[in-house]
């Protein structure tokens, strides 16, 4: 089918000059954006140029040209999904998220609804991230989407400015002598608290989250605690989880339940990264600390961040993104909702995170917050900036 505009169509024959079903493709097509998924008779395919598009049925346009820069592409796998947007060349949000949800759509990723939110969640950042980008589109396809798209070499030729102080020797580490001290360390981690789950509804869904909306009858109903499907977790269960650890509400004399301190590293809100809003995050960052705070007493906890506290998810711009784009929002909600857990200095080097106070974060930082910032940046994920 080809069409101009979101609602035209006409049927047409499908393009024969492609490669065939499970090989790489030797032609090229014209500018724009390609999608592709295989079936056992050939693959569905998607392509763009300006307000126009085509798609149709059978063998798969395989090399092109996308938004003016040339990536390579075949469909010879079964259920491959494929979906690249170099956008160094045509940075256009509209234009870019109007074709992404309908790609979306056609390659029926998700519900009609789910594409949409999506799309108009992250397409800000993804064009203000891969805009920027020094890869090329392959290395890019590459990086989010696997071999099968295109090549990434993470140890290729890439540009680092050292400092100019010597580096220090080398002190390979040293294992404790037998008998020294021991700890006990509570590590939590990806809570994921759904503040959506409802018991009695849907554990399977056409959505990325199941176990919300309205209770149902029968089998495959959401339990009580929780579900082994596409769910997260309700807040009672984490309550009661925290409730169950020895002494964990302080009734020691040091207020420590057993446990010398606590490891917390993040992924605290749900899964609905389509839909997520800043004050979603920040509601589930206080709201799970609070709780945290409440039932382990005078534990000392050391929290880190998980890639899903961002929005959009992965979304931890780099130090020369600046103004409402910044993670500032994030940092600094961060640094109030954890004081006394962490000592003031540590606390200056939160807050530096966000990278709204150049002169006031010229001091250096400490070790073990700098691999926090690295911990929440580690994942290049869906938002682009890892590009």
């Amino acid at each position: 089918v080809t069409g101009t505009g979101p609602e035209r169509r006409q049927a047409g024959p499908v393009p024969r000059d492609g490669p065939e079903p499970g090989q790489a493709g030797t032609g090229r097509g014209r500018s724009g954006l390609l999608g592709c998924r295989a079936h056992p008779g050939g693959c569905w395919w998607a392509q763009a140029s300006g307000s126009s598009w085509s798609s149709g049925c059978g063998v798969c346009p395989g090399e092109l040209v996308l938004l003016g820069s040339e990536h390579s592409m075949g469909c010879g796998v079964l259920g491959l999904s494929q979906v690249s947007i170099p956008l160094q060349l045509e940075p256009n949000v509209a234009r870019v998220g109007s074709v992404a949800s309908r790609l979306c759509q056609k390659l029926r990723l998700a519900r009609p609804p789910v594409c949409r939110q999506a799309v108009q969640l992250f397409q800000g950042d993804v064009v203000a991230a891969w805009a920027r980008s020094v890869l090329r589109p392959p290395e890019a396809c590459g990086l989010l989407l696997g071999s099968r798209c295109g090549h990434w070499d993470i140890l290729g030729a890439w540009n680092l400015s050292l400092p100019a102080a010597p580096k220090p020797p080398v002190r390979p580490p040293v294992p404790p002598p037998p008998g020294a001290p021991t700890a006990r360390i509570l590590f939590l981690t990806d809570l994921h608290w759904d503040r959506q789950y409802t018991p009695g509804s849907a554990a399977a869904c056409p959505d990325p989250l199941c176990c919300r909306g309205a209770p149902r009858d029968g089998p495959g109903a959401a339990g009580f605690w929780g579900s082994y499907s596409k769910c997260d977790l309700p807040l009672h269960t984490i309550d009661a989880l925290l409730a169950q650890l020895p002494n964990a509400t302080g009734h020691t004399s040091n207020s420590t339940g057993g446990f010398a301190a606590a490891y917390w590293t993040g992924d605290i809100p749900a899964h609905d990264v389509w839909q997520q809003s800043r004050g979603d995050q920040l509601r589930a960052l206080r709201t799970v600390t609070a709780l945290l705070r409440t039932r382990l007493g005078g534990l000392r906890v050391f929290p880190a961040v998980g890639n899903h506290e961002a929005t959009p998810v992965n979304a931890f711009p780099p130090p020369y993104v600046h103004g409402n784009r910044s993670a500032a929002w994030l940092y600094d909600a961060m640094a109030e909702a954890w004081q006394g857990w962490l000592p003031p200095a540590a606390l200056h080097t939160l807050r530096c995170l966000s990278f709204m106070r150049g002169e006031r974060c010229k001091e250096g930082g400490h070790g073990w917050l700098r691999y926090r910032g690295l911990r929440a940046t580690g994942a290049t994920g869906a938002s682009g900036w890892g590009l």
